[in-house]
């Protein structure tokens, strides 16, 4: 059985292929975060193993950087393992005496964290209620913008026209405009 960590960030990640005894196979693997980036970590993962049930592959979920790669990995057949970062952090702190942390070694120590079981996957939802969630925050922002912006307006129409309001009553409505 083979373990697989995968540093998550915006643009490439790093991937790190250990053994069941924590050896690394190879040097850790730079992949970018696109379609041609995951077909090179397919191709690279490829040169060790024969089938994805011969690997484990965990992740952090940072930010939304993570979905795709996820994604991707679920579809050709792996099984994924995504992690709260508070756990690698805390793994790091019980771990590492040198506070070393480059995408590398972020990647080796989370094959390191699921090659021990020493974790608590992140609950995922169905993708529906993940687009629901992801709409609804959307919304909140867009909201939170629009009164910011009405009270950023107000605030200029009372200092150069401060009897507007008692002249339209909703100052925002089509009478007013």
């Amino acid at each position: 059985m083979f373990y697989l960590g995968i540093d998550i960030a915006k643009h490439k990640h790093y991937a790190s292929i250990i053994d069941q005894t924590g050896k690394p196979i190879t040097k850790p693997f730079p992949f970018q975060n696109h379609k041609e980036g995951g077909q090179a970590l397919l191709n690279w993962m490829y040169q060790y193993i024969e089938s994805p049930t011969e690997i484990l592959i965990g992740m952090e979920a940072t930010g939304h950087y993570w979905l795709a790669v996820y994604s991707f990995l679920l579809d050709h057949g792996f099984s994924v393992v995504v992690l709260n970062p508070i756990q690698t952090n805390a793994w790091r702190k019980g771990t590492e005496i040198r506070k070393r942390k480059t995408d590398a070694i972020d990647a080796t120590m989370i094959a390191d964290i699921i090659r021990f079981g020493r974790f608590v996957e992140t609950p995922l939802v169905d993708e529906k209620m993940f687009a629901l969630k992801q709409m609804s925050r959307f919304r909140n922002a867009l909201v939170s913008n629009m009164s910011d912006l009405k009270r950023k307006a107000l605030v200029v129409l009372d200092q150069t026209f401060p009897e507007y309001q008692s002249i339209f009553s909703d100052v925002f409505g089509k009478t007013s405009s």
